[in-house]
């Protein structure tokens, strides 16, 4: 038996492990899902409490674990048998659309609830524990999802680890990252505090502070949601949440824009990049095979420029160390200059990667991380302090750049 189901239905473990005695279900209801609280009261045969007694304490956790995936509460009904034959009018419980992400407070939800349950009914009694039933909108659920949303809503959040934000900034180095209404960021430069952001009305770029995009991260991680708004992440809100959504398993939904962190099992959500036409494509080839014809020299097999081992050409890139992407077009067509022969048995991933680059020396730094083991910390290791056959004054800026935007260490 699953945890959190018995025979007779789905309960909510929460925060701390523990089953509470509340059941309900979550059901396709038309174009949406309802979460169905089932109702408390009457005795239990052998149990000092009443049926569903922690009714509250259940809802409000559920409540919590929708706001968590941005759920939008379209409406609400007390369901129970006593008052089903009464039009939905006469026994509505939330008269406009919640987006509970700009609930701040859900347990005040939750009496609030309870109270206009008090209400309904021929001879209103007070009863905050009926049946009732809500209509959901949740970024990322459909009307066929009902038994993934119930299973979802009864266990508690495993987001994983706040990711690096450096990171995360340096690996989106040049690519496109949308914002919710469609704008383009650019990241161009990323510095220990600061990352520099190119838009279509500041082509240039401006800095935005590195600790918006940490405090972001963190938001995210904790609450599971965060609403891309001024108040909840910063005057440069957009740029924030165009990098958050570009974490695996993240939900964008628009009216109000929210971005919601699934479980690591969420499907991964693909970050989109500009389309490649056909002459975008055959001019970045051309231009690769100028590069390796010059960085070859005529050459059938030729040394990696890192770790000085040679390989035949087939097996060899030319490597941009500036991103070619960033490029101006007078780098561009620097092409003695602002790349190098590196090996596909490593030295051009981890190049790439920031965890190599080159000093103003001409040595090859490693970076390594915690923990780092086998056969990786070993080919880093043998790098590390090696000349690097493609350092020259006319290289140096291009490595300057690799260094200060895209190495780890």
């Amino acid at each position: 038996m699953a945890a959190g189901v018995d025979d007779r239905g789905m309960r909510a473990t929460d925060d701390a492990g523990a089953v509470l005695d509340a059941e309900f279900e979550v059901e396709p209801d038309g174009d949406h899902l309802a979460l169905v609280m089932k109702s408390a009261g009457g005795k239990v045969g052998g149990s000092p409490h009443g049926r569903n007694h922690q009714y509250n304490t259940a809802l409000e956790l559920l409540l919590r674990r929708l706001r968590e995936r941005g759920a939008v509460l379209d409406s609400g009904v007390v369901d129970s048998a006593a008052v089903k034959q009464l039009p939905e009018a006469q026994r509505t419980i939330i008269e406009a659309p919640v987006a509970l992400v700009t609930t701040p407070d859900i347990g005040a939800l939750r009496r609030e609830l309870g109270r206009a349950q008090g209400k309904i009914g021929k001879n209103p009694d007070g009863d905050a524990t009926k049946q009732i039933r809500l209509r959901l909108w949740v970024p990322g659920y459909a009307a066929d999802d009902a038994d993934r949303l119930a299973a979802d809503l009864a266990k508690p959040a495993n987001r994983g680890t706040v990711p690096d934000a450096l990171a995360l900034l340096r690996s989106l180095i040049g690519d496109p990252v949308e914002t919710v209404t469609g704008s383009v960021n650019t990241i161009v430069e990323v510095h220990e505090k600061r990352v520099l952001v190119a838009t279509g009305r500041s082509p240039q770029g401006q800095w935005v502070d590195v600790r918006d995009v940490e405090a972001g991260l963190e938001k995210l991680h904790a609450q599971g949601s965060v609403l891309v708004s001024v108040g909840e992440l910063g005057h440069r809100s957009a740029f924030v949440g165009a990098v958050l959504a570009t974490i695996p398993g993240t939900v964008v939904s628009l009216r109000p824009a929210v971005i919601t962190l699934q479980g690591p099992e969420f499907p991964l959500r693909i970050r989109k990049f500009d389309v490649l036409d056909g002459k975008a494509e055959v001019t970045t080839r051309k231009e690769q095979r100028e590069l390796r014809r010059l960085l070859l020299g005529g050459r059938t097999a030729a040394p990696c420029d890192l770790c000085g081992h040679d390989y035949p050409e087939d097996f060899l890139v030319a490597a941009h160390i500036k991103k070619r992407s960033l490029c101006t077009d007078d780098e561009r067509n620097d092409l003695t200059n602002v790349a190098m022969l590196a090996c596909k048995f490593g030295c051009d991933s981890l190049f790439e990667t920031g965890h190599v680059t080159v000093d103003d020396t001409g040595r090859v730094h490693s970076w390594f991380e915690d923990g780092l083991r086998g056969r990786m910390r070993d080919h880093l290791s043998q790098l590390h302090g090696r000349p690097c056959g493609a350092h020259r004054a006319g290289s140096q800026p291009y490595f300057a750049w690799h260094r200060a935007n895209v190495y780890r260490g």
